[in-house]
This record gives C-alpha cells, structure tokens and sequence, in this order.
C-alpha cells in the first residue's frame, strides 16, 4: 500500500497574500496602485498563470517573466524564488507523524505543484519519507479530475486501489475515490493516527 499526501493545509500552508506584499515591494508606487485597483482582475490572470505553471504548460522562469512584464517587478529570479519561498509554512509535527509512518508503508505526493516547487520540496531533509512524487508539472494535468489519480497511479506503478489519498478537500478525495482509491478526510494531526 502507499499513502499519498496533498500537501496544502495538510504538510504545509501557503500564504500567497504575504508572498504579494513582499513582491509588491518590488514595484514602483504607481504601478502597485494601479494593480490595486485592478485587483480581481489581476489575481484571475495571477490564478491562470498559476495553472499553466502547474500543469507544466509554463516554466517558472517563464511565470517570472510574464510577472515581471505585467507589472515590472525590479527584482531578479533568483530574489523572486526566495520571496516566494517564504511563503511556506511547514507543519513539523505532520512530517515526523509522516517520516513514522514511511517506516511501514510508502508514502507519496499527489499535488498541485510546479517543476521548481517540487525542486525545492525535495531537497528538504524533512521531505525525505515522501518517496515517490506525482506532481502536476509532471502528469500535465491539474488534481481536479479523476484522470489525475489515475495517471498518478501509472506513473507511481501502483494500482489505484492500493493507494490511500490524504487531503484536507472533499472535492479531492471525491476525484481520488472514483479514482478508486481510498481516501482520508485531513482535519488535523490525530487523523493520520488511523493509518499508524
């Protein structure tokens, strides 16, 4: 069998207004202003570029130069990587609960990430339990359908129906179980103790 984990609001949290203050730092004040007042606007365009990136169809150096043109960022790549890396927050608890349970089974990742996301997750020490990995980058298709777990499960050579999904979303878990995998409800740490 093989657990596989979400990552957002189960691993860790993403604070994507945080990580768009400290960009917006980056940006002349007349340009800020005027993206501002373009907000919804914005964040819908942000929100499709986002899922070109995650569904492969863009690389993060091309997400930073579309970025970069519609707003002129002043600031490099490699600042624009470390501005959005500080948006993570990770949940120690959760990942030593995880690194336990890798002990008797595997466990995995079925999320929506891009190349570079991936990149940086997998160098982390605490990461390391999380053994096989089916990004969206990679399947070139978004968590929202049944094809997704699917083809996670090809590419992870598993069956479906020896897979566990663990994730915070409903809607998720609904792809994963027609999937026919088995799924987990993420609502806190003591959740996880029914796999141990």
């Amino acid at each position: 069998d093989m657990y596989l984990f979400d990552l957002g609001k189960v691993v860790l949290s993403y604070d994507q207004e945080a990580t768009m203050k400290k960009l917006a730092g980056s940006l002349n004040p007349l340009t800020a202003l005027l993206i501002f007042a373009k907000k919804d606007e914005f964040m819908a365009e942000f929100k499709r570029d986002t899922e070109l990136l995650e569904s492969g169809r863009m690389t993060m150096s091309q997400f930073f130069l579309r970025l970069k043109g519609k707003t002129g960022l002043d600031l490099t790549e490699e600042k624009f990587m470390e501005i959005w890396q500080s948006g993570y927050e990770y949940y120690p608890d959760v990942l030593a609960k995880i690194a336990e349970l890798s002990q008797k089974e595997k466990c995995g990742v079925a999320a929506n990430l891009s190349e570079a996301q991936e990149e940086i997750l997998r160098k982390r020490e605490d990461f390391a339990p999380f053994t096989d990995w089916a990004c969206s980058w990679k399947l070139g298709i978004l968590r929202n359908s049944k094809e997704f777990f699917l083809k996670a499960a090809e590419t992870l050579g598993v069956s479906p129906a020896d897979c566990t999904y663990i994730d915070d979303r409903e809607e998720n878990l609904a792809f994963a179980k027609e999937a026919g995998m088995k799924t987990l409800l993420y609502t806190s740490i003591a959740d996880l103790d029914i796999l141990s």
